[in-house]
């Protein structure tokens, strides 16, 4: 399957989980007041089935956002509805690594130096576990450059949205190095190959 097609497949199945879940909301009160035997069971049974729907709403829409933009060597990026904007230097992200495929890929950057975000860690012994692959390339960066710290960041929110970023990533981040699996999802990003579902 094509990138472009598996987003617009993203979008059409996030509008049919919101059109149902805004439903089941309007219609639980309704059936409960038509049914007309109320009481303070049925009641506080709706009442929680309601926080529950909202709670699922909120969920998915916090997956399902991602908001990025690139200029002026500057990467903004947002993942989630309740997290901060990220900016990382284009210039200065040195390896770009990926972990799993589809819709839970996940998105590794390391920077050499600080990334402005409450998510971003210096690399330490859980990013040698995590990562070995990436943790590989790191090794080659700091032996190129042994007095700079270098600091990670993971994207895991956005689904399909985040070969769209990686791309992104490819087209401005030249001096990034990029791992196997990075390459093989820009190359699905890129339409040069396709999803296997």
């Amino acid at each position: 399957m094509d990138i472009k097609k598996a987003v617009k497949r993203q979008k059409k199945y996030f509008k049919i989980f919101m059109i149902s879940m805004i439903f089941m909301f309007l219609i639980l009160p309704l059936a409960l007041f038509l049914y007309g035997n109320i009481n303070w069971f049925l009641l506080s049974y709706m009442i929680s089935v309601e926080i529950m729907i909202v709670f699922a709403i909120i969920y998915r829409c916090n997956w399902e956002a991602l908001s990025f933009q690139c200029y002026n060597n500057k990467l903004k990026l947002k993942a989630g509805i309740i997290d901060q904007e990220t900016m990382v230097f284009c210039d200065k992200i040195s390896i770009i690594h990926t972990l799993k495929d589809k819709e839970d890929m996940e998105i590794i950057i390391v920077s050499s130096t600080k990334i402005r975000s409450k998510r971003s860690k210096p690399i330490n012994k859980d990013f040698y576990k995590k990562y070995p692959v990436a943790s590989m390339k790191y090794e080659k960066q700091k032996k190129l450059n042994p007095e700079r710290d270098y600091y990670y960041l993971v994207i895991k929110k956005g689904g399909f949205y985040k070969y769209e970023l990686l791309d992104v990533i490819y087209k401005n981040c030249v001096k990034a190095v990029y791992t196997e699996e990075a390459i093989e999802n820009i190359k699905i990003a890129r339409g040069q190959k396709e999803l296997i579902f």
